[in-house]
C-alpha cells in the first residue's frame, strides 16, 4: 500500500497527526493535553521545548487554540477529518481522526522519544484522566489562571535561579535540602511527573 501524498506540514502539524493516528480514545481536549505533555517531557529530557505553542492555565488544564487551528489545517488538506459525536452529557463534540489510511510524519528522533513516552502512558487513557494529570504538573501549578505557562517552572533549580537572579550553576551548588521552596517543588512534582518517565526522582538526586 502506498503512503498517501497528503502530509502534515511543520512540527506542530506533525505532532498533532502522530497523536491523531496513534491515540485512542481521543478528544479535542485530550489532544491538547497530549501535545502539552510531549512539550513538557521533551523539556525535562532535553532542556528545550518541542513547539512554540503558547499554552495557558485554563479551567480544564493547559489550553492552546493553536492546536485546534492545526487540526483545521490538516482537515483542509485531507490528512485528518472531524467526526461529530455526542458526549456523555448529550452535547455535540468534534473528534479529530485520520482521513487517510497512511501518511508520513517527519520529526527528529528526540521528538519521537517524547511522543512515545506520552503515548505509552496516556495514549489509551480516558481524557479526564489526562486532564487531571496535566493539572498536577509543576508549570501548570505555578502559573496563575489565564497566564501563559512557563515550561522552565518544571525545573525547580531553574525556577529558583530566576527567582533569586543567580545562575543555574549557583542554584545547583547550594545545599538544596535547606531551601524549603525547592524541596517543596521537587516533592510536589516527583510522583506526578518524574516517576514512570525515565527521569530522576527526588531521592535519586539528593541521596548522592
Amino acid at each position: 500500500m502506498k503512503t498517501s501524498k497528503k502530509k502534515p506540514k511543520g512540527r506542530l502539524e506533525n505532532i498533532v497527526t502522530y497523536f491523531c493516528f496513534k491515540a485512542n480514545p481521543l478528544s479535542s481536549r485530550k489532544l491538547v493535553k497530549l501535545v502539552y505533555l510531549a512539550d513538557l517531557y521533551h523539556y525535562q529530557l532535553f532542556g528545550k521545548r518541542l513547539t512554540k505553542v503558547p499554552f495557558k492555565h485554563y479551567y480544564y488544564g493547559a489550553w492552546a487554540p493553536d492546536i485546534a487551528e492545526a487540526v483545521e489545517e490538516l482537515c483542509d488538506r485531507g490528512v485528518l477529518k472531524e467526526e461529530v459525536v455526542s458526549t456523555s452529557a448529550g452535547f455535540p463534540a468534534a473528534i479529530p481522526k485520520p482521513a487517510v489510511s497512511q501518511t508520513t510524519v517527519n520529526l527528529p528522533k528526540t521528538v519521537f522519544t517524547a511522543l512515545e513516552m506520552v503515548l505509552a502512558e496516556f495514549g489509551h487513557a480516558d481524557p479526564d484522566e489526562v486532564v487531571g494529570f496535566t493539572k498536577k504538573t509543576l508549570p501548570f501549578l505555578d502559573t496563575p489562571f489565564g497566564e501563559e505557562i512557563d515550561f522552565s517552572r518544571s525545573d525547580p533549580i531553574v525556577e529558583y535561579a530566576k527567582k533569586h537572579r543567580i545562575s543555574k550553576g549557583e542554584a545547583a551548588s547550594y545545599d538544596l535540602r535547606l531551601h524549603r521552596f525547592l524541596t517543596e517543588k521537587v516533592l510536589e512534582g516527583d510522583k506526578q511527573l518524574r516517576e514512570g518517565v525515565g527521569l530522576l526522582t527526588h531521592d535519586e538526586v539528593f541521596s548522592k
